[in-house]
């Protein structure tokens, strides 16, 4: 239960124009509504999120502190998508496409949610932001504060709904009782060609066990 909530927060599309190559680093603070979630709040005290982007291509990296890590690679170009996980599981690498996501995903993130821009702004790391309200079907609320002057391609990787105009630098979330707040703290501007060639690699990593999305589906996971 604490797996699939986990996985379905860190899945809830963005859009946007000037900054289209660098690093945005997150802090991720973790509570509980759901008293079957306060183990997975301890556990996950000290929760990160690297966001590499360039180009077309994205890597997130997370850490939910001694739960699990979670590495996404989309090629914007190819399609082709990696998901590296390392915990409970132990190390697992699932190869798979865009087109396979979209086949999996029942409706899009718009679907559950009705979306209010505040004409209302707020400094993030130097870039100014606007808010939305975010109300799911049950009336419950989230936020997210966003700029437009950040372009990234996350086809395949959802950190907000697709009604916001813009690329969230804070935002919160919630699935099962289980609610994130994520912020950047940090944002540096362009990847070095070494590095760059190593985080938009679809290689399994040596120590890796390939598994198919269809069995990590079976476990909950998609």
């Amino acid at each position: 239960l604490i797996l699939s909530a986990i996985l379905y927060v860190l899945s809830i599309t963005i859009s946007t124009a000037q900054l289209n190559e660098g690093l945005i680093k997150f802090e991720i603070e973790v509570s509980a509504s759901n008293p079957q979630m306060e183990m997975a709040v301890g556990m996950m005290q000290g929760s990160t999120m690297n966001l590499y982007f360039a180009d077309e291509d994205v890597h997130s990296e997370m850490n939910l502190g001694s739960m699990m890590t979670m590495s996404t690679i989309v090629l914007g170009k190819s399609e082709e998508v990696m998901i590296l996980m390392s915990g409970m599981m132990g190390n697992k690498a699932i190869p798979t496409t865009l087109e396979a996501i979209k086949e999996k995903a029942p409706k899009g993130p718009d679907a559950d949610f009705s979306v209010e821009l505040i004409d209302e702004t707020k400094q993030i790391q130097g870039y100014t932001c606007k808010k939305a309200v975010l109300t799911n079907e049950n009336g419950d609320e989230m936020f997210s504060w966003y700029t437009t002057d950040i372009e990234i391609n996350t086809i395949g990787q959802s950190y907000h709904n697709e009604k916001i105009p813009g690329f969230p630098l804070e935002y919160n979330t919630s699935a099962n009782g289980l609610i994130m707040t994520i912020s950047a703290v940090a944002i540096e501007e362009g990847i070095n060609k070494k590095k760059k060639k190593e985080l938009f690699s679809t290689k399994i990593p040596e120590g890796y066990t390939k598994m198919s999305a269809e069995d990590l589906e079976k476990m909950g996971g998609m």
